[in-house]
């Protein structure tokens, strides 16, 4: 057991003693957290060539994989996953939680289970760089050290505590590093990262760009380095795992942003959600928006650092490309 296990031991027993205690805890706690639900969408692509026709692409983020996370859980979302027999997986960012590689194999198994015909592709989260990036209680972008309190004690930090962004970004947050030992673990799976760059899929003949961003609040996204192998001539989906950085992305090309990092504010009751959702631009919770030129779709993800969900279940999204 590594020290983290040991700091956390207590904490999952709490929360979880404190949700059976409380009828009004079952639900978001035992209940909803497990019910993965599937989200279709047929979306109107701008000269969409014929080839491309009913492309379907299937979306997850926000996985959070740590030493708890349940194998059956895994293995329904495993199941879920090759019933929609996609053509294309992308992963939007957050495989760990606090920047931990907890049993790697098994994240490295489980990874490794994922298939479609034209590739699995990846962006990281602020979770997934070599140290682990959220909001300080200035409102910087910062280094954050993993909490060792109960879900519960955070969870009521979290309500009374209100947070103004400052949209800056730390020094040393932006000195924080590519997390070398999950990258090599990615390499054995079947996901590729696109971190800061561009793909362009060969597909029945066309063509189909897929740009990967660095994470917008550890100030490595770079859109000028990663569409400077675009190819205009073919449509392209975005990869960004932080919906905040869509705006940064209006003289760019391409026609869909799917992000994550929101899980969909996790706790969506009229006053709550705000306190456990910290973004920029409030209206980018979840769902499909239009952002300028650009459809964006915010995936309300699989799990989160606090194990709990209130009107969000866990998301899987296909989304079909159809013509306008």
């Amino acid at each position: 057991m590594n020290p983290r296990q040991k700091n956390t031991l207590a904490s999952p027993f709490l929360w979880d003693l404190f949700c059976t205690v409380s009828i009004v805890g079952i639900w978001p706690r035992f209940i909803e957290p497990r019910l993965i639900l599937t989200t279709h969408k047929n979306l109107p692509i701008r000269n969409l060539p014929k080839e491309l026709y009913n492309l379907k692409i299937l979306q997850i983020s926000d996985l959070h994989f740590h030493y708890q996370t349940s194998p059956s859980f895994l293995n329904q979302l495993i199941d879920k996953c090759q019933k929609l027999r996609p053509d294309l997986i992308v992963f939007t960012g957050d495989f760990l939680c606090y920047s931990q590689l907890e049993e790697p194999e098994r994240l490295k198994t489980f990874l490794g289970r994922f298939d479609a015909p034209y590739g699995c592709y990846a962006v990281l989260g602020n979770h997934d760089y070599a140290s682990f990036v959220s909001v300080n209680g200035q409102g910087d972008y910062d280094l954050i050290e993993p909490s060792t309190a109960s879900s519960l004690s955070r969870a009521f930090s979290r309500l009374q505590t209100t947070i103004t962004l400052t949209k800056h970004t730390t020094e040393r947050a932006r000195a924080t590093p590519l997390h070398i030992d999950l990258l090599s673990l990615l390499e054995d799976t079947p996901f590729q990262v696109l971190h800061n760059s561009t793909r362009a899929i060969s597909i029945k003949g066309t063509k189909l760009n897929i740009c990967g961003l660095g994470e917008h609040t550890v100030g490595k996204m770079d859109p000028q380095t990663a569409f400077s192998t675009y190819n205009k001539e073919y449509p392209g989906i975005i990869l960004l795992h932080n919906p905040d950085g869509a705006p940064h992305l209006r003289d760019y090309p391409g026609d869909i942003i799917l992000s994550g990092h929101t899980h969909g504010g996790q706790v969506n009751l009229p006053w709550m959600w705000k306190k456990f959702t910290t973004l920029e631009n409030m209206h980018f919770q979840k769902g499909l928006i239009k952002c300028d030129d650009k459809w964006l779709y915010v995936n309300r993800g699989l799990h989160s650092v606090l194990p709990f969900r209130w009107f969000s279940p866990p998301e899987i999204l296909s989304l079909t490309l159809v013509s306008t």
